[in-house]
């Protein structure tokens, strides 16, 4: 079973935008915009909320939503609060999609990180404990990264959807069942 940690989604508002100005008429729980940092206007519709990154050609990110009801939901948002601002009409079409999800998952047991490197075939494996505590699987059939950590918590992005990651996911149990069979 796997679960959305972060639903990642991306639109363009068709035009071209002053964003500090866009930053000064927002009244929101948070907009940061410091383009000696960054180029991009960070907000949040509520506090706490799915971050929403907007740039001068009108393009925008929102993340950190874990249902991709709230991802949609955002997206609604946002385009409404663009719209009583007078920079975007509320039923404009951004071609918004959902860009990347993360999901995590759990293995039924702790793995030897260092024998599965090699069962899972060292072309398609990345593990460097000195560097990082995970082992990151590509399989070469599935768009997908999965990190594989010793206590058996499982960390996949890269997918777009969450077929996608539950394909990668099952994938790797079937490979660890087949490695400790052996």
């Amino acid at each position: 079973m796997i679960s959305i940690a972060n639903a990642v989604g991306s639109g363009d508002l068709g035009v071209e935008l002053d964003v500090a100005e866009v930053e000064s008429d927002m009244d929101l729980p948070y907009t940061e915009y410091d383009p000696s940092n960054y180029h991009g206007l960070y907000l949040r519709l509520v506090e706490g909320g799915p971050l929403i990154t907007v740039y001068r050609s009108g393009k925008y990110i929102i993340s950190g939503c874990s249902t991709f009801q709230q991802l949609y939901e955002t997206d609604e948002a946002f385009l409404t609060t663009l719209s009583e601002l007078n920079i975007v009409d509320a039923e404009t079409e951004t071609g918004f999609t959902v860009q990347n999800v993360v999901c995590t998952a759990q293995l039924d047991d702790p793995v030897d990180l260092n024998t599965l490197s090699i069962a899972l075939g060292l072309e398609s494996v990345e593990y460097e404990p000195e560097q990082f505590p995970g082992l990151i699987y590509r399989p070469a059939d599935h768009p997908a990264v999965l990190l594989v950590f010793a206590n058996g918590k499982i960390v996949i992005t890269g997918a777009s959807d969450v077929d996608t990651a539950e394909d990668a996911f099952k994938h790797l149990q079937n490979q660890v069942t087949a490695y400790l069979e052996e």
